[in-house]
């Protein structure tokens, strides 16, 4: 629901002259600063009868690489192209948010209706064809609710929900990301394959990371628990470094009770203590599997790899035999001259910024986010030529959404495909350690089809501690040895050995009672019983008989 009151919030619109000339950026970044008044805007009256009317809520801050900070410049080469593809109409853009400091995902969340709510009710122009794009973070839920009720086209650039796949939902949603709309799915496609159905996934959330891993997380627990599987989630929530030592002990102790594979959402750092600490609890071998997700290639993320120039970089490499690493965004090198075109003039735009880039620009990022503009250039341009160009029709989000299904954009950098829901089809590429060279290298490629099934190339067969295959879902003895079968044969076993025992003991008992025996019968027929070598016996006889003679002569004389 639409709250009432709706706080005051900056606003930046690009009007005339090249958009990506450095002079505009100041403009953009003012968002953070101050923009001129509301009654400096363009009104209706201004414009002309085809007036599109593009906003995007934001916000200043560097916890991901979805706000203005790092994607800022696109929304000038953006709107350049646009215009470019269309002269006759006048389109603006505004990049708007809350005036109180919004430095973060959770806090865009928390505000980004009141935002809207604010543009709709007082600034938005009468007659304009009103378009969101926008990156999005956490908020799209809310967003959508919006476009939804309010009939707006709206264009995700980088993150989006499977919800956008329910038309029933959300009808004017329509998205360019990389990102899958369900990455579930993909989970899904990936664990079938290997015939693994218990699982556990590990969130390992650090308070000043980046969302994208709790995204990933959440969407998969949620809707593997929705295809039946068997799953159990831990969060790692603890900061002080001791603290986390003994949560990830205590969730790996969980872990070896309930299953072998691990889906982890995790930096690269929080990935390399995390397999440092299953080492040492004598979880690193060829029975477990730890599944890493790497969202892209960028320095926020971590570099996922062993060789860091530390003490334990043996360790560390000896664990990655047990990682399979998930590249999430996996895009080849066509178009790369014009994609490196690109990336020099953003970065010459965010050089000028007064904002704050702790890091590189996330490119991909940049790419889906100029590739919006760019496509709804293209799409306004073919309904111009072709003579379909219906105003009143255009001013349905809905109407407008279905102009995009089924379409393929050829665009300068790269190549939109969207399905019938406006779901650009994904591409996943599975890595995993090459131990000879200490590698990690790609093995498996995931293409997503139209349907949202996975289409899956065999780069080159897995190497898992010398074998071909993956580990089983469950140890045949269970995942604590405690399965019935494996329970039957060790009392099986136990009972064999007490009988053999038993013999063993019945056996020496009769070799002893025999020894006396026989001892016993010498002591009644021998005087030196206690001598049984037969040689000293013969020679005691013979003094017997000695003795026995000479007393025999001896009476005889008497």
């Amino acid at each position: 629901m639409v709250r009432k009151k709706a706080e005051h919030y900056f606003v930046v619109q690009y009007l005339g002259g090249i958009m990506v000339k450095v002079v505009s950026w100041p403009l953009l970044v003012a968002i953070c600063h101050v923009a001129g008044s509301p009654s400096s805007w363009p009104t209706s009256a201004d414009i002309g009868a085809y007036d599109f009317e593009i906003v995007t809520p934001t916000y200043c801050g560097i916890d991901s690489l979805f706000s203005v900070n790092y994607i800022g410049a696109t929304y000038a080469t953006g709107m350049k192209e646009l215009r470019e593809a269309n002269p006759r109409l006048n389109v603006t853009h505004r990049n708007i948010m809350n005036s109180n400091a919004t430095t973060d995902c959770l806090i865009q969340r928390s505000n980004v209706q009141d935002v809207l709510a604010r543009w709709y009710y007082q600034e938005k122009r009468t007659n304009s064809i009103p378009v969101w794009i926008t990156p999005g973070c956490m908020e799209l839920d809310y967003v959508n609710q919006l476009a939804h009720a309010w009939n707006i086209l709206l264009i995700t650039t980088v993150n989006i929900d499977a919800t956008i796949r329910n038309k029933a939902l959300a009808p004017t949603w329509i998205a360019t990301t990389r990102y899958s709309s369900n990455c579930g799915e993909f989970y899904k496609g990936f664990l079938q394959r290997n015939n693994w159905t218990t699982v556990a996934t590990v969130l390992d959330l650090d308070l000043n990371g980046p969302p994208i891993f709790t995204n990933l997380a959440v969407t998969t627990a949620r809707h593997l628990k929705e295809y039946g599987y068997k799953l159990t989630s831990f969060i790692r929530t603890a900061q002080d470094p001791a603290a986390i030592t003994l949560q990830i002990d205590a969730i790996l102790l969980a872990v070896r009770g309930t299953c072998r594979v691990v889906l982890y959402y995790g930096t690269a750092s929080a990935l390399r203590h995390f397999l440092i600490r299953a080492t040492k609890n004598d979880m690193i071998n060829e029975n477990y599997v730890y599944i890493a997700s790497r969202p892209m290639p960028h320095s926020l993320f971590g570099s996922f790899t062993w060789q860091e120039g530390r003490d334990d970089d043996e360790i560390v490499r000896a664990a990655y035999r047990s990682v399979i690493l998930v590249q999430v965004i996996y895009a080849d090198e066509a178009q790369q001259v014009q994609r490196d075109k690109l990336a020099f003039i953003w970065k010459g735009l965010s050089n000028t910024s007064t904002l704050r880039i702790p890091r590189e620009l996330p490119l991909i990022y940049l790419e889906n986010n100029h590739g919006a503009f760019q496509m709804l250039g293209k799409m306004l341009a073919n309904l111009t030529q072709s003579g379909d160009f219906d105003f009143s029709t255009l001013k349905s989000g809905r109407h407008f959404a279905a102009q995009f299904y089924f379409k393929t954009f050829h665009l300068d950098h790269t190549t939109i495909s969207l399905n019938g829901a406006g779901v650009r089809a994904t591409t996943q590429a599975i890595k995993q350690l090459n131990n000879d060279t200490g590698e990690i290298e790609i093995f498996l490629i995931a293409r997503e089809k139209k349907d949202y099934s996975y289409e899956w190339q065999t780069i080159k067969s897995p190497s898992w501690y010398g074998n071909s295959n993956f580990p089983p879902n469950e140890p045949f003895c269970g995942f604590a040895g405690l399965a019935a079968v494996c329970l039957e044969k060790e009392s099986h076993w136990k009972g064999m050995l007490t009988v053999i025992i038993i013999v063993i003991f019945l056996v020496s008992c009769a070799l002893f009672i025999a020894t006396i025996l026989a001892r016993v019968y010498i002591a009644r027929h021998t005087l030196n019983w206690w001598l049984l070598n037969e040689p000293i016996l013969q020679s005691v006889r013979r003094r017997l008989s000695s003795i026995i003679s000479k007393k025999g002569s001896n009476s005889s004389l008497h």
